[in-house]
């Protein structure tokens, strides 16, 4: 995070660097019109609206992924539930099995 941060603002400061550096006017042209101004701002506005649409972009993917991390831990825990409820049944089935086991071997006994 912290390199990320660091990397972001350098660029931000190398950016402002060379908006300054060429701080002429231009003429952009729009559909509806034409309008001068600096060259310097227009690399900044355009600077900071990549950036905008880069977290936009960054916001959507990590709402995306918390959404699937939801889901997946409500998968892992019906998971569990079940597992829990399987595991009780071998439980008592290996328990009824010992059951029926004993009582065999008490009529063996009783045969005998």
């Amino acid at each position: 995070m912290q390199k990320g941060f660091i990397f972001s603002l350098l660029f931000a400061i190398l950016v402002a660097i060379f908006a300054l550096k060429n701080a002429n006017k231009v003429l952009i042209d729009f559909i509806f019109g034409k309008v001068s101004i600096s060259q310097a701002l227009v690399i900044l506005i355009s600077a900071i609206l990549g950036a905008v649409i880069v977290a936009i972009m960054g916001s959507v993917r990590n709402f995306k992924l918390k959404k699937k991390v939801k889901e997946l831990n409500k998968k892992i825990e019906s998971i569990e539930v079940e597992k829990n409820e399987l595991r009780f049944l071998l439980e008592e089935q290996n328990g009824n099995t010992l059951d029926i086991e004993k009582d065999s071997n008490i009529i063996d006994e009783q045969k005998s």
